[in-house]
């Protein structure tokens, strides 16, 4: 009927559920012709030949797919409403089960002379310039105790003690006759003699400190991205016949 192009794997089991077919009329296959897709299960290989469980009109009469490689679930429950009544074997072996919440099924292998090629996901990382945080300068005012220190000059009283010279005119240096050998009694102190002392004077000014601005620059760090892929795998299923 033609040449096996693509295969479709289950989602959940992993198992081959369809086979994609290319027109026998080419002598390869061409790579924008789109496959004939067929049910494989229950489908037996031998001498390199794929033996379906349908028949040659109901694979050429069934719907045809949008894409090469791409199985929608519509177009899935589409295919097996086509196959449930041509092959009771197909029926039995769950080509009617429910696919309304099953994921496109995507194709996972190409088939050709030699073998089959496999394919695996890939993460790729690049990297693009986004904003990240916005930062603004704001001016808080705190207080803080500043201890300076001042030097201030004040004055003291001090004695100065002058000696009495007695000379030979009989003078005794001014003192009077009731001071002289005692103290005067007309007075007991002397005059208030005013001190002066300095004190420190504290004004506050404000006065610039300082220039500040907001700058950016780049930081590089090393960073680790962590994601999912699926790879494919070869299976081989032999049936032993007697």
């Amino acid at each position: 009927m033609g040449t096996i192009t693509t295969v479709f794997l289950d989602d959940v089991t992993g198992q081959p559920t369809w086979v994609g077919l290319t027109s026998g009329q080419h002598a390869a296959p061409q790579s924008d012709e789109v496959p004939v897709i067929a049910p494989v299960t229950g489908s037996a290989l031998s001498d390199g030949r794929l033996r379906l469980t349908v028949s040659a009109d109901a694979v050429q009469s069934a719907p045809r797919i949008a894409q090469p490689d791409r199985l929608t679930p519509a177009e899935e429950t589409m295919l097996r409403e086509h196959y449930s009544g041509t092959s009771a074997r197909g029926t039995s072996a769950g080509l009617t089960h429910d696919t309304t919440q099953q994921p496109p099924r995507t194709a996972v292998g190409t088939l050709d002379d030699t073998g089959m090629t496999l394919s695996e996901e890939q993460i790729r990382v690049d990297t693009v310039v986004e904003p990240w945080t916005r930062a603004v300068l704001r001016i808080e005012e705190f207080t803080e105790e500043v201890m300076v220190p001042v030097t201030v000059t004040r004055q003291r009283a001090r004695i100065d003690h002058l000696p009495i010279t007695t000379h030979t005119g009989g003078t005794n240096g001014g003192l009077t006759d009731g001071a002289v050998g005692g103290r005067d009694r007309s007075t007991s102190s002397t005059g208030w003699v005013t001190l002066y002392t300095e004190e420190p004077r504290v004004t506050v000014e404000r006065v610039p400190s300082e220039r500040v601005r907001l700058a950016t620059s780049w930081v590089t760090e090393d960073t680790v991205v962590t994601d999912e892929v699926r790879r494919e795998r070869v299976e081989l299923t032999t049936t032993d016949t007697v």
